[in-house]
């Protein structure tokens, strides 16, 4: 696994390891999943990818991409985060306590970032973090919450 891979995955485990989904919907042509903690700070999850998930649909009902991803979404509305994980692809996994296993494929549908994860912090406040997959694999990380080590002149 390479070292951004790794920090992605750390900084995925911290924020929503114990969290739920909260809301989700359509905001600006972009999809995205609202998680709430025990944490004062939700967490978003944009989302300009494909998905695929364990949830079926009879095909008779002639639902569109959109349409069933957002019946995913509902299905996984309210629910805790069991697992969460991401691959050198930039391929984002998400299993729920109610079964619903759910992937974000790490390729953008046009041609930008598949997904990013981001706190409703400011950038600027203690904290704050975005996590933004690169399409096709890695990612750029923006981590607030971790402080430097100061290391202390010798006198």
């Amino acid at each position: 696994m390479r070292p951004d891979t790794t920090a992605a995955n750390l900084l995925l485990q911290r924020a929503l390891s114990r969290s739920a989904i909260e809301s989700f919907g359509l905001s600006h042509q972009i999809h995205f999943l609202e998680f709430r903690d025990d944490e004062p700070n939700d967490h978003v999850l944009s989302i300009d990818t494909n998905m695929t998930s364990n949830v079926g649909f009879n095909d008779a009902l002639g639902l569109t991409a959109d349409e069933r991803l957002l019946l995913v979404f509902n299905r996984v509305n309210l629910r805790c985060v069991i697992r969460v994980a991401c691959d050198d692809k930039a391929n984002l996994f998400l299993d729920f306590d109610n079964g619903v296993h759910i992937r974000f494929a790490g390729t953008s549908v046009h041609g930008y970032e598949p997904w990013q994860l981001s706190s409703r912090t400011p950038l600027d406040e203690p904290g704050a973090y975005s996590l933004i997959a690169q399409c096709g694999g890695g990612y750029a990380i923006w981590d607030g919450s971790v402080t430097p080590t100061s290391h202390p002149e010798k006198g």
